[in-house]
């Protein structure tokens, strides 16, 4: 473990840090490794050191001679987790604390009972039960413990290790003094050190290195039963770092409060008195083959995830490595790391994850942990989003692609997919509202400004519409992730901003909640059918599934569309559930539009949040009545509280809604979100027929309420339900709008009318593109377009998608570019990180880099990726050279694409793609 800084009590959102370190500024950091030594920059934060070393443990271990210190030193591996025996602390919790000043024993901060005491642990059989493992041959480490009763044990037979949790206590305050008084004695000028804290802290870092190599394995997990093993186990570990000596985990294996401290002190006098002290002939050869080197060796027995934890594997090896100049460690840490571009990331940059918050924090640590520790690492491919197409629907070339690492070098694949994650990091909206602190690491993390850009991540299914500057700016974001990296309940969900605020926003800006609330559907702005949780059913949740499917995607400055498609978010109820958005942002007139198209079930509800922390609600154009007490139906029983793992949202996900008020409408109706500064947005509900609006607020682990807004829809038919939920979002005072309405349109269309200073203009969305669709305008004509939306404003005409729209004798048309993917090809060029190749010639390929490609395999799944440029053949077929990775390969012979990037699925012929394309006249 890291230093844990102080919380910061000015913060709304107080997070306890943990695995930080701070560095010098940018202009501080050296390029690369200074020597043998790969911590030579290393500082911690002023106001960190200053609270430190006026703790009062802090104070009671200066005083004590070295022997004492020495013997605080746990001379047997610890356990993290431990629940209060005594109180409702949970393990989650983690409730105990520890004292220099009274080390035998551990308090529970919220009971504040002390342990051991005369009733806990409880005897058995007249004495204290414990279990002995022989770590070494010939050495036995005994572990008491406190039997629960099973009538409050939180799983079958649970124990707890109160002494094992005090020397896991000890063992994190120890090396975190080692880490403060290596740094204190650094800086401190030659004249004015006091040799004493670097003597510690040597000593500490000795004493470690005599007593790690008999810490048993163990397997120390929440909420589960404790074990305990030989310390000399050979491999093959347990999957997922589940095996562990130092820490709670595997991957953590490395103590870097140690390794960076003894880099500090290597060459110090302070490690010959710690040898003295401990009558150790040469104390640098046991830190460094007993400890650092033995713990990093203990990392390559286990199974590589390719996820967050082997970041901490990397580091750990690489640190030593470097440190010590070992070949063999650095080697296998470069190679985690290039395993961990292939199967952690998607081909787009982003985080296996789907998580914005888990993605800006995978990139955060390896920027900065391992900028200095990989060659090229720093230099790879700039940030610079590629030209939004004009007008015509082509573009200046997208940004050619910097190189770091020399293809196949070690370290090569992760710094080209860290220059693509970097990329993807602006693809999320991040709510300003939400207090985010992040890691704090070494070499500082480069801080960077948000790059507001339309951009579109075909691998992990995340879009964003882009347009505007300053208070018009309008930001959307349309999420298709899907479950390859876990349970997801915000299949087809959005976020959206106005002038750079957040007034529809997600819980995903936070850290994972107690409760589990936001691994509902209701937690996000989506639709639910039937009341039941996306993926329908606990047992299906738990099954992998590919996320939505990407329909189309294109944006050019006064217009931008996207479309996605979830068959397996309701597989079994809906034959349809599709979301599509746009922006619309010109001189007349600045809004979003969303056509959410739902076929199956019985109830169809749609939730719109407010963003995270925010104390806005909603109100009506109708008056508010009295809802009723819950939406949950009666034949569910509430259940209070329970593990966020146990599905408990999956049912119970309605009970969280309070406050409820209800409005009846019996058509298009409008709501406004109140903040405390006015109104955050207004939204016109644009659904014929009857329907049911309900105030209410949501769980919010920011603090207090979230205000929530469900449009519901509901058939006593037993025919299922075929619902166009169309939503119009707009910034009060700025859209420009002075009326919207939708009016009747043949099936299979919506068809809006819009008043703006400069007159009426329409819009038509076509639910199946590629159909020739015929609409009646208000003012007579008739609009004729095989589109997926058209916009037509006075003399002008703007086309998404589709080969042609015309009204009034006005036409406009575009070429489809379309085809079959044949080849992908990998190797590293110019411009790109591979290409496809395609079964026939593309038309105007000239005009096309910048744009997106959407490639379907087999009519299954639809990914998509981003044009660098189109070369033609010599045999008449093309290449397009794509600025992510090509991500998959294709089998001769089967025709089957097999994804060597994660999550590392395989998907059948044929392989079709088409470029969308917004093409308008005038």
């Amino acid at each position: 473990m890291l230093p844990r800084p102080p919380l910061l009590p000015i913060l709304p959102l107080l997070l306890l840090l943990s695995c930080l370190i701070s560095g010098p500024s940018a202009a501080e950091t050296p390029a690369g490794v200074s020597g043998s030594d790969p911590f030579s920059g290393f500082s911690l934060p002023g106001p960190w050191q200053e609270e430190f070393w006026s703790e009062p443990d802090v104070e009671a271990l200066l005083a004590m001679g070295p022997e004492e210190v020495a013997a605080l030193v746990p001379e047997q591996a610890g356990f993290y987790h431990a629940r209060c025996p005594s109180c409702e602390a949970t393990e989650a919790d983690d409730p105990f604390t520890w004292s220099v000043r009274t080390p035998e024993v551990v308090s529970c901060r919220s009971c504040e009972a002390t342990f051991p005491n005369d009733a806990i642990p409880a005897q058995v059989e007249k004495a204290v039960p414990e279990d002995t493992v022989e770590v070494l041959p010939g050495t036995f480490h005994s572990y008491p413990y406190h039997l629960v009763e099973p009538t409050r044990a939180r799983y079958p037979g649970e124990r707890i290790y109160l002494d094992a949790k005090r020397d896991d206590l000890a063992r994190t305050f120890l090396a975190r003094f080692a880490l403060y008084a290596a740094v204190r004695h650094r800086e401190e000028p030659e004249a004015r050190r006091d040799p004493k804290p670097a003597t510690l802290a040597a000593l500490i870092l000795l004493r470690f290195a005599q007593v790690y190599p008999s810490y048993a394995v163990h397997y120390d997990q929440a909420g589960r039963s404790k074990y305990l093993q030989p310390a000399d186990l050979r491999p093959p570990y347990r999957e997922g770092f589940r095996s562990a000596k130092w820490d709670r985990s595997g991957a953590l294996n490395v103590p870097m409060n140690l390794v960076i401290a003894y880099a500090m002190l290597r060459d110090d006098p302070a490690i010959d008195e710690a040898g003295r002290l401990l009558e150790v002939e040469d104390p640098r050869r046991v830190i460094e083959e007993d400890l650092l080197r033995a713990s990093a060796r203990f990392l390559l027995g286990h199974p590589d995830t390719h996820d967050e934890r082997s970041i901490y594997v990397a580091r750990g090896l690489l640190s030593v490595g470097h440190l010590l100049g070992d070949d063999r460690l650095r080697d296998a840490g470069l190679r985690t790391l290039d395993g961990l571009a292939r199967r952690g990331f998607y081909h787009d940059g982003h985080w296996r994850s789907g998580d914005s918050e888990a993605h800006r924090r995978v990139v955060g640590l390896l920027d900065g942990w391992f900028r200095g520790l990989v060659p090229g690492l720093g230099t790879a491919v700039p940030h610079a989003p590629p030209a939004i197409p004009g007008p015509g629907g082509g573009a200046s070339p997208a940004p050619t692609v910097a190189r770091g690492p020399e293809p196949g070098s070690p370290g090569a694949e992760v710094a080209a997919m860290l220059a693509l994650a970097r990329r993807a990091d602006d693809a999320a909206i991040v709510d300003p509202g939400v207090v985010e602190v992040r890691q704090v690491s070494w070499p500082p993390t480069p801080i960077r400004e948000e790059v507001r850009r339309p951009a579109l991540l075909g691998g992990v299914g995340l879009a964003r519409l882009s347009a505007g500057e300053g208070p018009d700016a309008i930001d959307l974001e349309l999420r298709g992730f899907g479950d390859a990296d876990g349970p997801r309940s915000d299949r087809l969900s959005t976020r959206l901003a106005f002038g750079g605020r957040t007034v529809l926003g997600d819980l995903d800006d936070l850290p994972p909640s107690r409760d589990g609330w936001e691994r509902s559907t209701a937690s996000h702005n989506a639709v639910i059918v039937d009341g039941l949780n996306q993926r329908e059913s606990p047992a299906r949740a738990r099954r992998q599934a590919p996320g939505a499917d990407l329909l189309f995607f294109a944006a050019e400055p006064t217009l931008q569309v996207v479309a996605m498609g979830d068959p397996r978010a309701y597989p079994s109820t809906c034959s349809r559930y599709r979301h599509t958005m746009a922006v619309v942002h010109d001189d007349r007139a600045r809004f979003a539009l969303s056509v959410f198209e739902v076929r199956g079930g019985h109830q169809h509800d749609q939730l719109f949040h407010a963003p995270p922390g925010s104390s806005a609600r909603w109100r009506a154009s109708r008056g508010w009545e009295r809802g009723p007490r819950t939406l949950l139906p009666a034949s569910i029983v509430p259940v209070a509280d329970s593990p966020s793992g146990n599905g408990r949202w999956f049912i119970q996900a309605y009970a969280a809604f309070t406050e409820l008020r209800e409005a009846r409408v019996g058509g298009p109706t409008q709501a406004v979100l109140d903040g405390p500064d006015g109104p955050m947005v207004g939204l016109h509900l644009l659904n014929p027929g009857e329907s049911t609006l309900y105030s209410a607020e949501s769980p919010d682990p920011s603090g207090g309420g979230r205000g929530a807004l469900i449009v519901r829809r509901a058939s006593d038919e037993e025919e299922p339900m075929r619902s166009t939920l169309v939503t119009l979002f707009e910034a009060p005072g700025r859209s420009g709008l002075r009326r919207a309405g939708r009016v009747e349109s043949p099936e299979g269309t919506v068809l809006l009318v819009l008043e703006t200073g400069g007159g009426a203009e329409h819009l038509l969305v076509n639910d199946a593109p590629g159909t020739v669709r015929e609409a009646p305008l208000t003012d007579g004509s008739v609009l004729r377009t095989d589109s997926l939306l058209v916009r037509v404003r006075g003399e002008g005409i703007s086309m998404a998608g589709g080969t042609f729209a015309e009204v009034g004798g006005r036409r406009v048309e575009q070429a489809r570019v379309e085809g079959r993917i044949v080849a992908s090809v990998r190797p590293v060029e110019a411009g790109g990180l591979g290409w496809f190749e395609t079964d026939r010639p593309i038309a105007d390929p000239g005009a096309l880099a910048g744009l997106t490609l959407i490639v379907s395999h087999g009519g299954e799944a639809s990914r998509s990726w981003t044009i660098d440029h189109v070369e033609i053949l010599g045999d008449g077929r093309a290449r397009v050279v794509v600025v992510e990775e090509p991500g998959f390969t294709i089998d001769p012979e089967t025709g089957t694409a097999t994804y060597y990037q994660f999550p590392g699925s395989t998907a059948p012929g044929p392989h079709r793609f088409i470029v969308p394309r917004i093409v308008r006249s005038g």
